[in-house]
């Protein structure tokens, strides 16, 4: 009987109804396009994600040559350093250069980072969380990721679309790449301006920054993430608006029919009371019945 008392009680007020109707439709189309000054444009809460795999070697390759554990080790080392490199202000300014976008849109964390954007939200200090509060809003991610003692950097980047995250993840290796023939360019130069030693000392096993060369474990893959969302949300946003809105009207009819109903019953009661206390009326004596008139003859 409830459910047949909000029934009629809506469909008694019909204007209320459409317009709860037109409400609840412009809801739900403002979750899936939002008005610019060029114009209507859909607005997609799908972004685009790619990844790739950075292997950092010798220029005699480890793949082919074999290594030992005590290179395979060093090389680890060196990839968690280069992986922190990518995600420094000076790697990432080189990043945006490259892909032409401006660099405060893109954040960054290596495998030294305080949140790297992996592990459990649940599990970094307030710092972190407060820093990753404050990204949110910037449209282009990296993390790069490396093993200890496994020379390879994982990159995931994410952008607004598939394009751009695949760009990004080849800039970030376009970067390091140039990084290290910096690097060796630099070791090279310091190596001609040192004095001769003045005693020979053992060759290491630990590959010098000369020998240090990146390879790219084949081209970033990647794609759409969350676009079949759009959809599930407009439903979503159309059933909240429209079921609320029933409510309220179905709440506030009852609220104004139990304050007539009320209203009602006071002047009642008070029609009873005055009735009540007014004494009954004193009843006129019957008349006599008069027979027919005297007369003297």
């Amino acid at each position: 009987m409830e459910i047949v008392e909000f029934v009629r009680t809506l469909l008694q007020r019909k204007l209320v109804l459409g317009i709860l109707l037109a409400v609840a439709t412009l809801a739900a189309l403002m979750t899936a396009f939002r008005i610019s000054p060029d114009g209507v444009e859909r607005r997609s809460v799908a972004v685009g994600a790619a990844t790739s795999q950075i292997l950092v070697d010798s220029a005699e390759s480890t793949l082919v040559e074999g290594a030992g554990t005590d290179q395979i080790a060093a090389l680890g080392t060196r990839a968690r350093v280069y992986a922190q490199y990518l995600s420094s202000r000076d790697a990432v300014n080189q990043i945006a250069d490259e892909i032409g976008v401006d660099p405060l849109l893109i954040s960054a964390h290596g495998p030294f980072s305080e949140g790297t954007g992996i592990q459990d939200y649940d599990q970094q200090g307030a710092e972190s969380r407060a820093r990753d509060l404050t990204e949110e809003g910037k449209q282009y991610r990296l993390v790069f990721e490396a093993q200890e003692d496994v020379p390879i950097i994982t990159v995931y980047a994410t952008g607004p679309a598939t394009r751009q995250a695949l760009d990004l993840a080849q800039a970030s290796f376009n970067v390091l790449e140039r990084y290290i023939a910096r690097l060796k360019v630099e070791a090279n130069k310091a190596e001609r301006n040192a004095p001769a030693p003045e005693f020979a000392t053992s060759a290491s096993s630990v590959p010098l920054v000369e020998n240090i060369v990146v390879r790219q474990l084949g081209a970033p893959e990647g794609g759409l993430v969350g676009g079949s969302a759009d959809l599930v949300l407009m439903v979503l946003a159309f059933l909240a608006v429209f079921g609320i809105g029933c409510l309220v009207v179905a709440a506030f009819a009852g609220f104004m029919r139990h304050w007539r109903l009320a209203g009602e019953m006071e002047r009642i009661g008070a029609e009873a009371d005055s009735w009540l206390e007014e004494p009954p009326a004193a009843a006129a004596p019957p008349e006599r019945e008069r027979g027919p008139a005297n007369t003297g003859l």
